[in-house]
């Protein structure tokens, strides 16, 4: 636990940090990391009903589209969790990682909506 612990640079008390910033900022990750997960998973279910059912379900789109949500977090990781800083710097960073998930979670909904029509039978 003392590894999580970091001193606050402007002055609150180390307990205090921990509850506003350190601990939203990891959980921000898992939770990315999970919706990258949950992703990837219904294209390995994609997969398998493209081999049991013979339809054309454009499974590697729907493994590729959420890598963004991965970046994500990975950039999160660096800057917030390792970094110790409450948000992302100004200036470029903040505005790739935010376009990264906004157009990963575009092409996660478009290719899911497809699979969906190809279940339904459109």
């Amino acid at each position: 636990m003392s590894i999580l612990l970091v001193t606050a640079p402007f002055g609150i008390e180390p307990a205090r940090y921990q509850m506003l910033a350190v601990i939203p900022n990891y959980l921000l990750i898992l939770g990315a990391v999970i919706l990258w997960f949950a992703f990837v998973l219904l294209g390995i279910i994609a997969r398998r009903y493209e081999i049991v059912l013979g339809e054309r379900t454009d499974w590697q789109f729907m493994i590729g589209a959420p890598t963004g949500i991965l970046a994500f977090a990975v950039i999160q990781l660096i800057y917030c969790g390792i970094g110790g800083n409450i948000m992302l710097p100004k200036g470029g960073v903040n505005y790739a990682a935010y376009l990264l998930f906004l157009l990963s979670g575009s092409l996660s909904l478009i290719a899911n909506y497809r699979f969906y029509c190809v279940t339904r039978g459109r």
